[in-house]
Parts: structure tokens; C-alpha cells; sequence
């Protein structure tokens, strides 16, 4: 049996996988950030501001464009996106 599948429905779904990315990126970021505020791995208290500040940066570099992609292929699927 096969399954017809429109672009309609392949937009849907990378939609929701780019906004499923961006929430496990973030669960990613507070795991991240749990273990080094506390957990004590050695490193003082301005080496551990440095190192959330830097990683949050490059999460949120990721995060950002995630669900701005999602949110157009959404916005596709229910053909409200406008060129």
C-alpha cells in the first residue's frame, strides 16, 4: 500500500521536526547548564558564567533559525505563506 504524500504534509512535517529540534536543543542547553551550575566539575564561578554564556550563544544561534524555518513551513503547509 502505498501513501500518497503532498507538499502540503512534507511541509507540515518539517515544520514540526525543525520546532521538535529546537525544543530538544533547548532541554540540551538546561541539562548543559544544570550540570555546570551544579554539579561542582572544578571550574570557578566566572570560568562557569563563560562557559554558559558561550554555549547559550551557539544554542541559541541554532535555535533561532530553527524556529523561524519551522514557523514558515507551518505557515506554507496552511498555505498562508506569501512570497
Amino acid at each position: 500500500m502505498k501513501m500518497k504524500l503532498s507538499v502540503e504534509t512534507i511541509s507540515r512535517l518539517a515544520g514540526l521536526g525543525a520546532l521538535a529540534v529546537s525544543g530538544a536543543l533547548i532541554a540540551v542547553y538546561a541539562l548543559f547548564f544544570w550540570f555546570i551550575a551544579y554539579r561542582g566539575v572544578g571550574i570557578d564561578a566566572i570560568e562557569s558564567a563563560v562557559a554558559r554564556i558561550s554555549v547559550g550563544l551557539v544554542f541559541l544561534a541554532l535555535i533561532g533559525p530553527h524556529i523561524v524555518f519551522g514557523r514558515i513551513l507551518l505557515a506554507s503547509a496552511r498555505s498562508e505563506h506569501t512570497a
